[in-house]
């Protein structure tokens, strides 16, 4: 094909101009809106100097302007460059500069990366200012041909560092036509656009289907990674052409709707070995054709292809023969053709193939070399990869002949892994490789380094220098490389991962196989649960990466794989597969189970609630028990479908619709019928959110009529709109609004796609809870646990912090709250020092905050208050209500511990604690402070919250969380620390204070320290704490300008002072005793003489 694509679309455009070309989120655009918008576009690059053979860089997220910007790119004869803004910011820079682009289509959100000038500047295509919409929507001269540079794409670099393929027009416009005239590709087809757009195979996903009239459905954001939503998506948007890797497609046949994309007809499998099993998976249910195709991005993403036929193809499947216009040769080391049958290196030649490495000669001259078999002053491409013909005539593909390998579909060059590992401070040497390992093939890195480094910790340090793809699944610690006899790494001589403990994160115990029915019992379920492989009898569970929160979740997969009784706290004082098998061989009888009870009798309060009526009832309508739920909804969803969805949920859990009246002197509960739910519904900018969420939260509730819950619904100018629910304590706690936003979302969704919802199932409502509780009082388990608290909190002193005004005489429940991160680095710094120590980061977070608190407060023995799930029945787990329980983890930080001594006794505090939580806290209160203080809450003043696991998504919504911080104006406690995990290995930390205590300078600076004094533990663990210096250096300033009471003193004795006094005044009164007196020079005259008698 001599015409370049985008000429073809825009012929296209002429033809059918009302056809859709792109569909995506917001609806469908027709070929001649998208053929005017290009030509805007390429007018705008125009006026910026961009024109024949220039680079133009693109990072534009997945949709229509994507597509516009690439063709007009094109339509002023320039190439263009693609970028993900997904990737390290040094490493986008690295391309933008090394491809020479001129200018940088971008967004708003993705310019911050681009710092390095172009001559024509970096234009923002969402800014409304960018004058795009001034420009002539009509065509444009015609300024490229076949021979003229289409794309740059960046593939692994064998150096270290990545390098761009520059690809022309003809040899794109070949692959595209091939598609067109060999598989039919036309009018009626719908082609998915998932591939990221770095990825070369992206262009033909993109361009395919506009120069045959078709459509491109572009796929919704986070497709790539989640096997089920691009299964629905295939199905719900008609595609009918869809390519893929088999690791991908093996995953979306797996999926149980694949069975529904009857509308596929072509699937194209590329980048890996595909067999036939696979192939029958794709096409016997949906009835497509699959295609093998092969062809590295030097050659135009494709040069061989077979289509799969069952009849022939019985294992693996070839890669077929050659494209049109493309040549393919196997041959030896002196080039020369090998006889069918025999291994050789394969070459391609043709149209297709690119014109070299953007500014490498020397790497372009290795591996574009003159073509023997070819026209005259033809160049072939050596690909590296071994295969053989066939005696059908087709290709079979054996492998690398190198080093460079495909994983998951990504060609990668170990060597730029390599350099990015070997440039953390302690790793000494790399070797990256790729394995079979559970049936596909991964990238492994085999390390020498100078200590244990933590796995988090290596890919947090990766994710800065690499793309995700680049990432090795498994780290292998080696004492050694193997030398072959030249003195090479032997690659082939590497510990596998079968033979290395690998990632465990343990020491390199001898791994012990599970001897026992119980001990495999054990193993399975960790293997499942913690998705680690080959557990072995001494293997500990948190340093497998379990939590506390984890282990609420072995206890109930335990007692379902046994039938036995597991009791939580028997799992804290057995973290190895041996000790929990014993616990399994020893179960006792099992704790009666929740079960529902008549609504006709009168139901009781859990020990929980009780405590917040009572609370209630001393301060009604107060808004310190008012519980907030952020999430933000898709873009487009309708009121009537959120009110339909709080209905839905008011009807489904007992706990929101139940009122508390008095039965004589004692409360019950009365669950009443659903009603409707209130939904205030505004429209606001971004900058009001704060204070609409502040009305809310300022809106109290009543416990005897209600509502205990409402919502507000506000839509903001961009994203989706924003939804607040607003409930009482009584009745949620943190583990409910997770339930509550996960079946929200569900209820939603269903309703928009009027389906029926699928929620688990409810087994028993919180009343039931509340009635088992009452029947368990009783329970001698409960008396034993009071009794290990009583021991452990004997004595306990209060904490006494430094305050900036003195405590009420009645605690005021109105705060604040201060806003800071921990970086991924330093996170995963102290992860690490946890894990070498059997601790989980919660003790090692929780460490470090008594440490902060002893700094703050002078004490070394001191509470601080955690709050656990209480949920420990699997029957409850779905159940919204308050189950949420305290306990006070006693601190002991006597002796000036080191950080390490300090991580010791808490993960012993902790394990004790969470062993013995079934006891209320209520119980516990009003056995140790019978008679209450009014001024504060009763064990602890501070708190801790470590939200790791099931957090909802308010803390990935800055929008959200800036709004909640500038609105919430409630302290529970005195001070309480509340920590989030984030998708990046951060932490987000807030701390929030009582008012009437502090001032917001005072907490800042209390947050500042703790972030230094977990720099300072993650650097020497070993050193005492006191030791670590966490102030400031504004405030280490202002120590020296404090204690600088430096004073000129003259040299001269106090007798020679008193003799100077004397002449100035000789006649006052200088001494007077008894009613005797003397000047001056009268005592001056005395002492003198009295020193000449001296000195006789």
């Amino acid at each position: 094909m001599s015409v370049p694509l985008h000429e073809l679309i825009a012929h296209q455009a002429g033809r059918t101009p009302h056809a859709t070309a792109v569909d995506d989120g917001q609806g469908p655009m027709t070929y001649a809106q998208l053929d005017g918008r290009a030509n805007q576009i390429a007018r705008l690059l125009q006026s910026r100097g961009t024109g024949p053979e220039a680079r133009v860089a693109v990072c534009l997220p997945r949709g229509r302007e994507l597509v516009a910007a690439l063709l007009g790119v094109w339509k002023v004869g320039a190439a263009y460059v693609p970028l993900d803004a997904g990737h390290p910011a040094d490493h986008i820079a690295y391309m933008t500069v090394d491809s020479g682009a001129q200018t940088v289509l971008t967004t708003s959100s993705a310019a911050p990366h681009f710092t390095t000038a172009t001559p024509g500047g970096v234009v923002l295509l969402d800014d409304p200012d960018n004058g795009l919409d001034a420009h002539d929507d009509g065509p444009l001269d015609r300024v490229a041909g076949p021979d003229h540079a289409a794309y740059i794409t960046y593939t692994s670099g064998s150096t270290g560092r990545p390098k761009g393929v520059l690809v022309q027009h003809g040899g794109i416009a070949n692959r595209v036509a091939w598609l067109i005239g060999r598989q039919g590709l036309g009018a009626d087809d719908r082609v998915l656009q998932k591939t990221v757009v770095t990825f070369d195979a992206a262009a033909l996903e993109l361009f395919g289907p506009l120069a045959a009239g078709g459509t491109v459905v572009m796929a919704p954001e986070g497709v790539e990674s989640d096997p089920a939503l691009l299964v629905k998506t295939v199905a719900a948007q008609r595609v009918t052409v869809l390519q893929g890797v088999p690791s991908v497609l093996r995953l979306l046949v797996d999926e149980p709707g694949w069975a529904e994309c009857t509308g596929l007809r072509l699937v194209f499998s590329a980048g890996e070995a595909l067999d036939a099993e696979l192939c029958r998976r794709i096409g016997e249910p949906t009835g497509a054709k699959v295609w093998n195709t092969y062809g590295p991005t030097e050659c135009s993403i494709d040069v061989t292809g077979q289509e799969f036929d069952p009849a022939l193809h019985t294992e693996a499947v070839p890669i077929g023969r050659p494209i049109d216009n493309m040549r393919v040769y196997v041959l030896d080391e002196d080039l020369d053709p090998v006889p069918i049958g025999v291994v050789g290196e394969l070459y391609a030649a043709g149209i297709g193939t690119a014109r070299g490495y953007v500014g490498k000669p020397g790497q372009t001259a290795e591996r574009f070399i003159p073509d023997p078999h070819g026209p005259a002053g033809s160049v072939m491409y050596r690909t590296g990869d071994l295969a053989r013909w066939r005696s059908d005539g087709a290709l079979g593909f054996l492998g690398r002949a190198d080093h460079q390998v495909k994983v998951n579909g990504v060609r990668i060059e170990p060597a730029e892994v390599e350099a990015a590992l070997s440039a953390h401070p302690d790793v000494r040497g790399a070797v990256v490789t790729a394995r079979v390992i559970g049936g596909g093939k991964r990238l492994v890195a085999h390390l020498t380094a100078g200590r244990r480094i933590p796995r988090d910790e290596l890919r947090s340090f990766l994710r800065k220098r690499l793309p995700e793809p680049m990432i090795p699944s498994l780290f292998i610690p080696v004492d050694a490389f193997p030398l072959t006899s030249n003195g090479k790494v032997d690659r082939t001589a590497l510990p596998g991962p079968e033979q290395r403990g690998t990632d465990h994160g343990g020491e390199d115990a001898a791994h012990i196989e599970p001897r026992t029915p119980s001990e495999r019992l054990v193993a399975q379920v960790w293997e499942h649960l913690l998705q680690v492989e080959r557990v072995g009898t001494q293997d500990d569970f948190f340093a497998l990466g379990g939590s506390s929160l984890v282990l609420t979740r072995l206890a109930d997969a335990l007692r379902k794989a046994s039938g036995d009784d597991i009791q939580l706290r028997g799992l804290f004082g057995a973290t190895t597969v041996e000790a929990q098998a014993r616990l399994l061989d020893a179960a006792r009888p099992a704790v009666s189970a929740v079960e529902p009870v008549r609504r006709d009798q009168l139901l009781p309060l859990t020990f929980g609630q009780h405590r917040l009526w009572f609370l209630d009832r001393m301060h009604p309508g107060s808004d310190e028990w008012v519980a907030p739920l952020f999430l933000r909804l898709p873009a487009g969803t309708a009121a009537d479908t959120v009110q339909r969805a709080l209905d839905a949920l008011e009807a489904r859990h007992e706990a929101l619709r139940t009122r508390y009246r008095l039965n004589g002197e004692a409360p019950h509960q009365l669950v009443v019928a659903p009603q409707p739910v209130e939904l205030r519904v505004e429209e606001a900018s971004e900058v009001d959110l704060a204070g609409l969420f502040g009305e809310q939260f300022r809106r109290g509730f009543d416990l005897t009529d209600g509502p205990l819950w409402r919502a507000m619904l506000v839509r903001l100018p961009t994203g989706g709109p924003a939804l607040l629910v607003t409930t009482h304590h009584i009745c949620t706690d943190g583990w409910s609004t997770v339930l509550l936003e996960r079946e929200l979302r569900e209820l939603c969704v269903a309703f928009e796609e009027a389906r029926e919802p699928e929620l688990d199932p409810l087994p028993v409502q919180y009343a039931d809870y509340a009635a088992w509780q009452a029947a368990r009082s009783d329970d001698p388990v409960l008396d034993r646990q009071l009794d290990y608290w009583k021991t452990a909190l004997d004595g306990l002193p209060e904490l006494q912090l430094h305050t900036d005004r003195p405590r009420p005489a009645q605690r005021d429940g109105r705060g604040a709250g201060v806003r800071f991160s921990v970086p991924a680095g330093l996170a995963d710094a102290l992860s690490g020092i946890g894990r070498r120590h059997g601790a989980t980061p919660y003790v090692t977070l929780l460490a470090g905050f008594a440490a902060l608190l002893s700094r703050h407060s002078g004490q070394d023995d001191f509470g601080i208050g955690s709050p656990v799930t209480g949920r420990l029945r699997p029957e409850i787990q779905n159940t919204v209500g308050f189950f949420l329980n305290s306990l006070v983890m006693r601190c002991d930080l006597t002796g000036d511990p080191t950080f390490t001594e300090l991580l010791q006794r808490t993960k012993n505090t902790a394990m004790a604690g969470f062993g013995h939580q079934e006891l209320p806290f209520e119980r516990l209160v009003d056995e140790l402070q019978p008679v209450r203080d009014l001024s504060r809450t009763p064990l602890y003043q501070v708190a801790f919250d470590l939200q790791d696991e099931g957090s909802t998504s308010v803390t990935v919504d800055g929008v959200l969380m800036d709004a909640f911080q500038g609105a919430w104006r409630v302290a529970k406690t005195d001070l309480t620390l509340f920590i989030w995990r984030q998708a990046d290995g951060s932490l987000i930390g807030a701390l929030e204070y009582a008012t009437s205590l502090f001032d917001q300078p005072t907490v800042e600076r209390m947050a500042e320290h703790f972030v230094r004094l977990l720099e300072g533990v993650a650097a020497e663990p070993d050193v005492a704490l006191s030791a670590i210096d966490i102030s400031s250096v504004h405030e280490r300033r202002l120590l020296r300008v404090w204690n600088d009471t430096a004073v000129v003193v003259p040299e001269v004795s106090v007798s020679e002072l008193v003799a100077r006094r004397a002449a100035v005044v000789p006649g006052a009164v200088a001494v007077e005793c008894g009613g005797v007196r003397l000047s001056f020079a009268e005592l001056d005259v005395r002492a003198n003489r009295l020193a000449h008698r001296l000195r006789e």
